[in-house]
């Protein structure tokens, strides 16, 4: 009997210990108490100190204990809610100094920023983004071209699926489709985060018409090096695809965890409270913060379609521009080298000084110079 409470409490501190590392600390310290209350030292410890109860008396409120520190210290914080949804034009002028139009995609309402005319570039972003914080870029590169920013699938306003599909391949597709509706022949792609994931899977799908790709962050699949530095910053993968324990978690402390994504992954952003206010309160929307998440449970199901994985794998033919701050989590020189030695030729890597993962607001001037020259060369 010992040695079972042992091994049971040592399973209880390691599991504890592991929610600790994967964002919940509260949790995880419950669970450790659990774990100490059950090792006989600690035990015989409380035995001594309540010598009137049995073993299994003390066992049992030992447990209760635990849990009611786990029910109790977990679910501080949490919340739901209940703020209605508008999408008037004075919400949708609100979201973006620059116009905002809709279409519709794949049977969604498809909302969409546009400016400028000439050769048609498309922006697309991550997470936690949206379309408007491409406002500066739009801004700078409208005066030449043709912008275009799209409100991805579940991100206010644009619809919400009712299957649930937020999976990079059929995102992508939307992509193909609102360039289709828009009669936009040739393009360059320009994608974030999630964004470029989509971008590497559009230019699979239509690579002939894609004609750039600027790819921030986010390597192609078969140049992302997985180690466990890689593994612990990505955790949040394992929080927000597994279950609804992410959205809830996601709500914890007026999204508190939005903030600490923003500061984890790029430490040299300073101001990015300016724009990720504004997302959280989209996310205060019904359904919008299971919309958000729903991308990061697509990519784990993905995982267990080999044919899917098959075309995410796929090397593309358009010139690639890679770009990457030495801040960002996701970045080592092996993974720099990878993209240099893959993608096409006359694709291009840069790494940029004092910045991260949000390279298009960190270091904005030096961001455009280098997607400038992209565009401008010929490749």
């Amino acid at each position: 009997m010992k040695l079972i409470k042992y091994i049971l409490s040592a399973i209880l501190l390691l599991v504890g210990f592991i929610i600790i590392i994967f964002e919940e600390p509260l949790y995880g310290i419950g669970i450790m108490v659990i774990g100490l209350l059950l090792f006989p030292v600690f035990s015989n410890y409380l035995t001594k100190m309540v010598p009137k109860l049995s073993n299994k008396i003390k066992t049992i409120v030992g447990i209760a204990i635990g849990l009611i520190i786990i029910t109790s210290i977990g679910s501080l914080g949490r919340k739901t809610y209940d703020k209605v949804e508008n999408i008037t034009t004075k919400e949708l002028n609100s979201l973006s100094i620059h116009p905002i139009k809709k279409t519709i995609v794949n049977n969604l309402d498809y909302y969409y920023i546009e400016k400028g005319v000439g050769e048609t570039i498309l922006l697309l972003h991550g997470f936690p983004d949206m379309a408007n914080t491409w406002d500066g870029t739009i801004s700078e590169l409208s005066k030449t071209h043709r912008v275009i920013a799209p409100f991805l699938r579940g991100y206010y306003p644009t619809g919400i699926p009712n299957d649930n599909d937020f999976s990079v391949k059929t995102i992508a597709d939307d992509m193909v489709k609102l360039m289709d509706i828009l009669a936009i022949d040739k393009f360059t792609l320009v994608g974030q985060d999630w964004g470029a994931s989509i971008g590497f899977s559009v230019t699979n799908l239509i690579d002939e018409r894609v004609q750039k790709f600027v790819s921030i962050a986010i390597p192609h699949p078969t140049c992302l090096e997985l180690t466990p530095e890689l593994a612990y910053a990505g955790r949040h993968f394992f929080l927000l695809g597994t279950s609804d324990y992410g959205v809830r978690y996601t709500r914890k402390n007026n999204f508190e965890y939005i903030d600490r994504l923003y500061q984890r992954w790029s430490p040299d952003f300073k101001n990015f409270q300016a724009s990720s206010n504004t997302i959280k309160e989209t996310f205060k929307f019904p359904n919008r913060t299971e919309a958000a998440i729903g991308y990061y449970r697509s990519f784990s199901a993905d995982q267990n379609l080999p044919e899917v994985q098959a075309f995410y794998q796929k090397t593309p033919k358009t010139p690639i521009l890679f770009l990457l701050g030495e801040h960002d989590l996701i970045y080592t020189e092996n993974i720099v080298s990878s993209m240099k030695e893959k993608m096409p030729k006359g694709s291009k890597t840069v790494v940029f000084k004092n910045s991260g993962h949000f390279l298009h607001r960190e270091v904005f001037s030096e961001f455009i110079s280098e997607l400038k020259a992209f565009l401008n060369s010929n490749n």
